[in-house]
C-alpha cells in the first residue's frame, strides 16, 4: 500500500490516495472477506494521516492471521535529507515499526529512527539493536554506512534477534554502480519479501540473492542511459525492469554475506 513518490520528473499528474479512500478500499476487502493475506509490504507515505491509517490496516491483518508477515520499507530520505514530512518520522517510530518483522532503512533513516549518527560499522549495529529492541526481528540495512565502506564499493547489513535473545549478523560488500536512479530502494524491500519466502526464511540467503538481481538491474539501467544521446534525462534513468524480468526472476549472480562476530 503505497503512496505517491517523488519520480524525479518535473510534473505529475493523477491523484494521492488519500487515508480516506483507503480506508474504504479495505472496508470493501473485509466485506467481500478477501483479507487472507500471508504478507504486507509498505513504502513511501506522504503525510501522518494515511501512515497512521496504515497501522490500522497492518493490526488488522495480523489480527486475523498471526503468521502475517509485515516487511516495512521506512522511506524517509537519504544522504542526510528527508524527502517526506520530517514530522511522520516519531510515527515510525513509535507505532508502525513496532510492528514490523522486516525492516529495511538505509542509514540515514536507521539514525532517524534511532537517535543517534549511523556512518561506521559499530554504530550501525549499536543501532539495530536499538531497532531489534522495538520488536523487529529482522533488520536489512540497505546502504548508507560511509565510513564502513572500500572505495567502489558499498555495504548492506542484516541482523537477525533469535527467540532465544541471540542475535545473528551478516556483512555484504557488493560494487558500487555509477548512477542516480529512482525506485531502487522499492525494487530492493520488493524482491527481498519474495526471496524470503523462496528461501523459507534464510534472510542471508534472500539477501544474497536480491543484490545479484539488483547489481544486474542497476547495471543495465545504466548501460542504456550511457548509449541514449541525453543520458541525464529523467526518462534514460528509468529502471530497465522489463529487460530485467530475467534477472529478478532467477539472479545469475548471488552474493555471500560474512558473520560478524561480536
Amino acid at each position: 500500500m503505497l503512496d505517491y513518490k517523488f519520480s524525479g520528473y518535473s510534473h505529475v499528474k493523477g491523484q494521492k490516495l488519500t487515508d480516506a479512500e483507503l480506508s474504504e478500499l479495505y472496508e470493501g476487502l473485509k466485506l467481500n472477506d478477501l483479507l487472507h493475506y500471508t504478507h504486507i509490504l509498505t513504502g513511501y507515505c506522504g503525510n501522518i494521516t494515511f501512515l497512521q491509517r496504515i497501522a490500522d490496516v497492518v493490526k488488522d491483518i495480523k489480527q486475523r492471521n498471526p503468521q502475517a508477515i509485515f516487511v516495512c520499507d521506512p522511506v524517509m530520505g537519504d544522504n542526510g535529507h528527508y524527502y517526506c514530512p520530517p514530522d511522520l518520522m516519531p510515527v515510525y517510530r513509535d507505532t508502525i515499526v513496532p510492528l514490523a518483522d522486516v525492516l529495511t532503512p538505509n542509514a540515514f533513516e536507521l539514525g532517524e529512527l534511532t537517535g543517534m549518527q549511523v556512518d561506521t560499522e559499530e554504530s550501525c549495529l549499536q543501532a539495530v539493536n536499538k531497532i531489534h529492541a522495538l520488536g523487529v526481528r529482522i533488520v536489512v540495512v540497505t546502504s548508507g554506512i560511509e565510513k564502513a565502506q572500500k572505495e567502489g564499493h558499498l555495504n548492506c547489513y542484516t541482523s537477525i534477534r533469535e527467540p532465544n535473545g541471540d542475535t545473528v549478523r551478516t556483512r555484504f560488500v557488493f560494487p558500487r554502480l555509477d548512477g542516480a536512479f529512482v525506485g531502487t530502494g522499492d525494487a530492493f524491500t520488493s524482491l527481498l519479501l519474495v526471496r524470503l519466502d523462496d528461501c523459507n526464511g534464510n534472510v542471508a540467503e534472500a539477501v544474497g540473492q536480491v543484490l545479484g538481481s539488483m547489481q544486474a538491474l542497476i547495471r543495465r539501467t545504466s548501460e542504456f542511459a550511457q548509449n541514449q544521446v541525453d543520458s541525464n534525462s529523467r526518462a534514460m534513468c528509468e529502471l530497465r525492469l522489463i529487460e530485467s524480468r530475467k534477472d529478478l526472476l532467477v539472479p545469475q549472480q548471488k552474493f555471500q554475506g560474512e558473520r560478524i562476530e561480536i
